[in-house]
């Protein structure tokens, strides 16, 4: 099985939705070959100026800032909850094409751990430990500690490289009508199922089992 998703490491509820898809993986023991694809949720936010989240959360929405700080700690607890130490309510948000090109980089190694555990600590860097996506200072630091050469990812910061992947994703989300993220795709054999959005642990287990047995053709119907 492989399941290819989009996913963007400013939002609260892919990290969320990554981690109940892994925890439900490895209670049903299933070996399944991840693949990530970028979705910029913000991609009009600037490498240069990070924006407190309280007040990025109220102007996207329209809401005042107490109302928007209530619904973020809101969505620190739903992370929490997962065993995740969220602190998105206090972060400040950039562009995280950046980050993504980290990913593309590490992609190139042909080492699908290596992605996974960089995917992992950005996540984790912006939403629980309130670092910036396009500090070029946190981006090597992430990659230098799962083993990317300093030097390579630095010239890659640079320069264009891996930019043109990224739009690549971009592109084939629009043309699989995936317009919101986290997005799955999980393929069996001639099957496919699309999940859209986070659901929870066992409703994904339920969603692997009846891909699995068959089961999936039935309630389709």
């Amino acid at each position: 099985m492989k399941i290819i998703y989009w996913s963007d490491f400013n939002c609260p509820y892919c990290y969320i939705g990554n981690t109940r898809l892994k925890k439900a993986i490895n209670e049903l023991n299933l070996d399944i070959k991840m693949e990530m694809k970028a979705f910029e949720v913000e991609p009009e936010e600037s490498d240069e100026i990070a924006t407190p989240m309280k007040n990025h959360y109220a102007r996207k929405y329209g809401i005042p800032e107490f109302v928007a700080i209530d619904e973020l700690k809101e969505i620190d607890e739903i992370g929490r909850q997962e065993g995740l130490n969220y602190d998105y309510s206090n972060s400040k948000i950039t562009s995280s094409r950046n980050a993504h090109r980290l990913v593309k980089l590490a992609s190139s190694k042909m080492d699908d751990e290596l992605v996974e555990n960089i995917c992992e600590k950005l996540s984790r860097a912006f939403l629980c430990e309130r670092k910036t996506l396009s500090d070029k200072e946190v981006l090597i630091e992430i990659g230098t500690s799962e083993g990317l050469n300093e030097k390579e990812i630095e010239e890659m910061l640079e320069s264009d490289k891996y930019q043109v992947e990224v739009q690549i994703d971009e592109e084939d989300a629009r043309l699989n009508s995936v317009n919101s993220v986290p997005f799955y795709f999980i393929e069996k054999g001639d099957e496919t199922l699309a999940i859209p959005g986070a659901l929870t642990t066992e409703e994904f287990k339920n969603a692997l089992k009846d891909l699995i047995s068959g089961d999936i053709e039935d309630k389709l119907e």
